[in-house]
């Protein structure tokens, strides 16, 4: 027979993981469509003078996420994993020690660290190659555990909608 707090405990973590779940708010740029759920408690950024995106800041001020679309090099100078691959030399010259990357046509995420903080992103092809749109999450490696589930639904939720870019 099960104990009284157990049951109130599972049933505590059942309806707070439900109302977690459901505390999210879904940004899209309307410029390149980039769009993608954000914790609804993070503060949004001012919007950059050409509109590509929006930086969220979390409400401790450690962790942001970035949601963005860009113009992609033509698909005849650059295939969309050269693409990725030159925006990862990026990171890594910025002092980034990327540790995951993994890709399929249309997609590709990298990972890595950088003193005490961790960064993911996820980049996703748009209107025929044209576009590329980004979402980026920076935090420190002390909250990961608790940002494994962010970094999760915040990734899975990236797609594109239409954007006047496109």
């Amino acid at each position: 027979m099960m104990k009284p707090w157990y049951v109130a405990l599972v049933l505590t973590a059942m309806l707070t993981g439900a109302a977690l779940a459901a505390e999210w708010r879904t940004y899209v740029n309307e410029r390149f469509g980039a769009t993608a759920d954000i914790p609804a408690d993070y503060k949004e950024g001012e919007a950059p003078t050409n509109d590509d995106g929006r930086r969220f800041t979390s409400p401790e001020g450690d962790a942001t996420i970035a949601v963005w679309g860009s113009l992609a090099v033509s698909l005849e100078d650059e295939s969309f994993a050269q693409y990725a691959g030159r925006l990862v030399s990026y990171d890594k010259q910025d002092g980034w020690d990327i540790s995951y990357t993994a890709g399929k046509r249309d997609w590709y995420a990298f990972s890595g660290t950088k003193g005490d903080q961790i960064v993911f992103e996820k980049i996703i092809q748009a209107c025929d190659g044209q576009i590329a749109n980004h979402v980026r999450l920076e935090y420190p490696a002390s909250r990961k555990k608790e940002f494994d589930a962010i970094v999760g639904h915040v990734t899975k939720s990236l797609r594109s909608e239409k954007g006047w870019q496109c």
